[in-house]
């Protein structure tokens, strides 16, 4: 695939948009450092509307299974026009749309639309070219803001743990990192946590960060993202209330 590469990281996220619908987007996480990316100066939106049963407006296995068949087939068409980098698709209100960015929008137009005339001809389809060189689709549209990503973090251990075998109905010891520029931070936020009984496994120097102090806490927690994301969002507010910042959780697998 034009464009593509081995070191791609793809992510999938859920999120609730002002008329109260859900939402589901999957895009290219890795490219957010690097863009603007020269050259690719427009940006394809397409897709087809479905028809669903389904309340949150999201498609059954059949119809998702089409619009897969679909993404692919964009590909080889955007694939025989120009170079391109495909960064991620968007699914909502009963329509999938597929992101592209393109160097040359040459007779992509034409060629969509005689593709959906010819293969969908019982769908709506959505197809639009326009310039933005400034990736602004990608980077304020598409990529998910500071909360979405840290619920995601969240959601990436969950899946390891599940993949190990855990059910995620035991109450475990979770422990938890935070780093700070000096130590009278680091030490009133430890004071600050055991009030609200985590328990102080390490509080000292770490010459392997940038906040050379760290300070590693634990408690007994339930780990469902409906009880860990809670305590992890208060953590992250606490250590920087105290200059520092929180470097993510780790826990045990428990096997029921």
């Amino acid at each position: 695939m034009n464009a593509q590469n081995s070191e791609e990281r793809w992510d999938t996220y859920m999120a609730t948009y002002e008329d109260g619908k859900s939402g589901s987007t999957t895009l290219r996480m890795d490219l957010i450092d690097y863009t603007p990316i020269e050259s690719y100066d427009n940006v394809l939106v397409t897709g087809l509307t479905y028809e669903t049963s389904k309340e949150n407006g999201f498609p059954e296995n059949e119809t998702f299974s089409l619009l897969h068949k679909v993404a692919d087939e964009l590909i080889e068409i955007v694939e025989g026009e120009t170079e391109f980098i495909l960064v991620g698709s968007f699914m909502y209100n009963n329509e999938r749309l597929e992101y592209f960015y393109i160097k040359e929008p040459k007779n992509i137009i034409s060629e969509i639309e005689k593709f959906y005339k010819n293969n969908y001809p019982n769908y709506k389809f959505y197809l639009n070219v326009k310039e933005d060189k400034e990736w602004t689709y990608y980077r304020d549209f598409l990529y998910p803001n500071e909360e979405t990503k840290n619920y995601m973090a969240d959601q990436s251990v969950l899946r390891n743990l599940e993949e190990a075998g855990d059910k995620l109905t035991k109450a475990r010891r979770v422990d938890h990192w935070l780093y700070f520029s000096n130590e009278l931070e680091m030490n009133k936020c430890q004071e600050e946590l055991t009030k609200s009984k985590f328990q102080v496994q390490n509080a000292g120097i770490n010459n392997e960060t940038t906040l050379p102090y760290e300070l590693q806490v634990w408690r007994i927690d339930n780990v469902d993202i409906n009880s860990i994301y809670p305590i992890t969002s208060n953590l992250r507010i606490v250590a920087q209330k105290y200059g520092g910042e929180y470097d993510g959780w780790e826990t045990s697998v428990e096997r029921e």
